[in-house]
């Protein structure tokens, strides 16, 4: 993967960005089996926007409860991302596989001070049309805003 090793959220931040400055594909991006062009999913932590390109992708998330923001940078094969988090105080790496109807995920990621323990855990669910501030799937809450 060409993506260099963040020494803050700024990398991290130019680099979503640029993504996020370029123009979209026009694609229905809730077609089923192929790369979507962006994302909006809910999360038990809070609202997680991802952009893709064919082999990319950047975004970023809020975790509610400490008021805390986020990006995420990777490569993407098939339907597995494979990256770097940062937010302000933490870093890591990221693997992100989405259901084959991208509209569910299951992460795991290392943070910098225990780079060799990979934690599970972070999961979502592509937000509703209504976007409500938080809903119930399988006995977890999944908040969106």
């Amino acid at each position: 993967m060409a993506i260099s090793k963040p020494n803050s959220c700024l990398a991290i931040g130019a680099a979503l960005a640029a993504l996020l400055s370029a123009p979209a594909v026009a694609k229905d991006v809730h077609a089923t089996n192929e790369t979507p062009v962006e994302r909006f999913y809910c999360t038990q932590f809070g609202p997680f926007f991802l952009r893709f390109d064919p082999d990319k992708a950047a975004g970023v998330f809020a975790i509610l409860r400490n008021k805390d923001l986020g990006s995420v940078v990777g490569a993407l094969s098939g339907r597995t991302l494979e990256g770097e988090w940062a937010e302000v105080d933490s870093r890591g790496e990221i693997r992100i596989a989405f259901s084959d109807d991208w509209a569910t995920f299951d992460a795991e990621y290392t943070i910098h001070h225990t780079p060799d323990e990979w934690r599970g855990g972070w999961t979502g669910r592509l937000a509703p049309d209504a976007r409500p501030h938080s809903f119930d799937a399988d006995g977890q809450t999944f908040y969106c805003r």
